[in-house]
């Protein structure tokens, strides 16, 4: 069944969003008794989850968002990654740009 289901979602999304997202993990929620398939979206900076859609026990689809949804997720989650900023004291920074590539000094 879950593999049905997964299924049922990449064809929704394929439709209704075409290459601007794709179906990722799928999980049961007992308690809801709903199908919930994670929405991610590939960017330069790595698979970002923008939403889910709900399918019912049977494979039907209850709740999915809007594409003006899934976008306004991405440009925050995008934003939200380009926006950290770390202070460090610059003896330190040396040491740092070892570890995490793409530091820019301010």
């Amino acid at each position: 069944m879950q593999t049905e289901i997964l299924e049922s979602a990449r064809e929704y999304l394929i439709e209704n969003f075409g290459n601007l997202v794709s179906a990722g993990e799928i999980y049961f929620d007992k308690r809801k008794n709903t199908w919930n398939v994670k929405i991610i979206a590939k960017t330069p900076k790595g698979t970002l989850p923008v939403g889910e859609i709900l399918l019912d026990s049977k494979g039907n689809i209850i709740e999915v968002p809007t594409k003006e949804t899934l976008l306004n997720v991405l440009k925050m989650r995008l934003t939200e990654e380009e926006g950290i900023i770390i202070k460090v004291r610059a003896k330190d920074l040396s040491e740092i740009t070892k570890v995490i590539k793409d530091i820019h000094a301010l």
